[in-house]
């Protein structure tokens, strides 16, 4: 299949990118750091832009299956780059009549949905600009009319990719989770639909 990754460069997206052109993906990677992204494939096209321009978005949009979204951006600054970047990728997205779009957000979003101590201290001292603008940006995908999932992962390791991993409604089971087993889940989404226009949280076992 024919998939774009915003947020490639990042250390979530370039897993995304690698598991993508293992499986025989087509896929279109981009960044606006393109000497970030060292992988090189006969199957892989790089676009270099910013998120916020709604051309060249356009070109790394038009022509896919699937869109998938890594952002990510500054925990410590106020900002509206993950909200206002979907919503230009939504844009395209209708332009370019493509239909799926699966975001990583965090667990978190829902309130308390990450547990005590990180909805009620990590989060308000340390990410509280962060996740207001991931509330924002959920809530422009789902105003949306495309086939979209918000995957809420709890919090990122660099651990090997495990292929067993938890995926629940509600509040997460463990307070980790590789990089690697996100874009897994994140790629079985681009086929497998029982999960659209929901939020599932994923964590390990």
């Amino acid at each position: 299949m024919n998939i774009a990754v915003f947020g490639a460069s990042g250390r979530t997206g370039i897993w995304i990118v690698f598991q993508a052109l293992n499986q025989g993906h087509r896929v279109t990677a981009f960044a606006r750091t393109p000497s970030k992204i060292t992988i090189k494939h006969k199957n892989l096209t790089i676009v270099q832009g910013d998120i916020l321009d709604p051309e060249k978005v356009k070109e790394a949009v038009c022509g896919q299956d699937a869109v998938l979204c890594a952002l990510g951006v500054d925990q410590k600054k106020p900002g509206t780059v993950l909200s206002e970047g979907t919503r230009v990728i939504l844009h395209a997205m209708e332009a370019c009549h493509v239909r799926r779009i699966i975001c990583m957000s965090s667990a978190g979003i829902l309130g308390n949905d990450a547990g005590f101590w990180f909805s009620q201290v990590i989060k308000p001292l340390f990410l509280r600009h962060v996740f207001a603008d991931k509330i924002r940006q959920a809530q422009i995908l789902q105003e949306s009319t495309a086939d979209w999932v918000i995957v809420r992962p709890v919090g990122l390791t660099d651990s090997p990719k495990t292929n067993s991993y938890k995926i629940t409604p509600g509040i997460p089971t463990s307070h980790t989770v590789p990089r690697a087993d996100v874009a897994d889940f994140m790629l079985r989404l681009v086929t497998d639909t029982r999960y659209d226009r929901t939020m599932p949280a994923l964590s390990s076992y």
